[in-house]
């Protein structure tokens, strides 16, 4: 534990540095909770004390859930904490909506020392197969120097485009990528930075008819080498808060501002299709609204300049968390979601329905290259642990929302509600999914199949 501290003996004093290193030590998957606390100043001296309690560290992982009118299952084991080293290493049989998924994953958050991260993944599917590789540097501080990633992902898989609720098309999608990215700050403050990043992004899609579906529309192939360059301006404004989404456990939400922008070039002359720009572009900030309530903001956008604009999105979310004050623990969470395409690539769409914030719905109910969806839940919190095992909560919600296609109006009239209740048990000692969510839904408006009324719902963890 002592080599993820960001501080060490005879360092000057930082509670910055402490406020952050508690932070990092929460976000490790086997500690269920951690508190770095100073005392007094003596003899020129301060003392540091860190406490932190271990989380179940081999769980087996029973999961039965249901989303959008849909059964899910999967069983297997992971071991977060391997030899006592902090390494993790899983094994999963899955069986989702479109496919049985056999799947084997190692993580290690310190490969070469503290905050080098690399991980694994081998999955072999029903209609395809993936296997992925990364080795990470994250910044563990905005003090911090280095940032380095390298990862790869193959994956062929069989995909689908839907319509009013029913595939229209099925097709194999095989992707692969490689991605080089190094970055540095050239401003390093305790609470902020200003960093430039560098690096290369290889990307191919390619897209194959099924034999028993030859006549299907297939999207177009894609193959793209970015070099590319970065800037981030970031700032730290933590709220440590729990009782949001996870019951007891403490989340760290960043109010702080984050500005991003970044360009890149895939030239016809490393092997590309055509020459073709990329710009990815993002700002998220929050303000605070009293001691533990906040409202947070996040808006991206990304295209490429291909022969004109292609792929061009545009997402933004709106989040307000508010506790509210006396004895019952309780808090009411709302989310905003807004999604916009233009000259979308064929195999991205945006979907409204039980998977996407409106739970009353089927999956896959509404589609189109625009998407707005607004959640209004307010929890309550038992705020004690039966027999160290568990703890009971409960909710109620609205949801509303729309997807469109591109020849249709997004208006209000189109919005598709929903309300309900729901039982959330919280997992005492269990790793960062530490809570099980049962959410039962009314739909009070017709599907394009003509389909309303109760849903039930049930998963990991909460639906927004």
């Amino acid at each position: 534990m002592r080599r993820f501290l960001l501080f060490r003996e005879g360092e000057p004093y930082d509670p910055a540095l402490l406020e952050q290193t508690e932070r990092n030590l929460r976000a490790l998957s086997f500690l269920r909770s951690a508190r770095v606390s100073a005392g007094e100043p003596h003899d020129g001296v301060v003392d540091v004390e860190v406490v932190t309690q271990d989380a179940w560290t081999t769980e087996l992982e029973t999961h039965l859930g249901r989303g959008g009118g849909e059964t899910t299952w999967a069983a297997g084991i992971t071991e977060s904490n391997a030899l006592g080293l902090g390494k993790e290493i899983g094994f999963l049989y899955d069986e989702d909506v479109h496919r049985t998924n056999r799947l084997f994953e190692f993580h290690d958050p310190a490969l070469f020392g503290p905050y080098w991260s690399a991980g694994a993944l081998v999955s072999d599917n029903s209609d395809g197969s993936r296997r992925g590789a990364r080795v990470a540097h994250r910044f563990s501080s905005p003090l911090d120097r280095t940032f380095f990633e390298a990862f790869w992902d193959r994956d062929q898989l069989q995909d689908r485009l839907y319509a009013d609720g029913e595939v229209v098309s099925r097709y194999v999608h095989r992707h692969e990528a490689v991605r080089v990215e190094w970055g540095t700050p050239f401003v390093a403050e305790p609470r902020s930075a200003q960093r430039v990043f560098v690096g290369f992004d290889a990307r191919n899609d390619t897209f194959r008819a099924l034999g028993r579906r030859p006549t299907d529309l297939l999207p177009a192939a894609r193959d793209f080498r970015y070099l590319f360059v970065g800037y981030e301006n970031v700032a730290n404004d933590f709220v440590s808060a729990s009782y949001v989404n996870r019951d007891q456990r403490i989340e760290d939400f960043n109010l702080g501002r984050r500005i991003f922008a970044e360009v890149g070039l895939s030239p016809a002359l490393f092997g590309a299709s055509s020459t073709t720009w990329r710009l990815r572009s993002g700002l998220e900030g929050g303000w605070r609204l009293g001691a533990l309530s906040f409202v947070r903001a996040a808006g991206a956008f990304q295209t490429r300049l291909q022969g004109g604009v292609r792929n061009a999105i545009f997402s933004g979310t709106l989040l307000l968390v508010w506790k509210h004050p006396g004895r019952l623990l309780q808090t009411t969470v709302a989310r905003l979601q807004v999604d916009r395409g233009w000259n979308l690539d064929r195999d991205v769409q945006f979907f409204a329905d039980g998977d996407n914030g409106l739970r009353g719905y089927r999956l896959y109910a509404f589609e189109g290259n625009r998407r707005v969806v607004v959640n209004v839940e307010h929890r309550l919190f038992g705020g004690f642990e039966v027999l160290q095992l568990f703890s009971l909560g409960a909710a109620a919600f609205v949801d509303a929302g729309a997807a469109e296609p591109a020849n249709a109006a997004l208006r209000f009239s189109s919005f598709k509600r929903d309300a309900g209740v729901g039982l959330r048990i919280g997992i005492a000692r269990a790793a960062l999914n530490s809570v099980l969510r049962v959410d039962c839904a009314y739909a009070f408006d017709r599907d394009p199949l003509g389909r309303r009324g109760w849903l039930v719902s049930f998963s990991s963890g909460q639906a927004f």
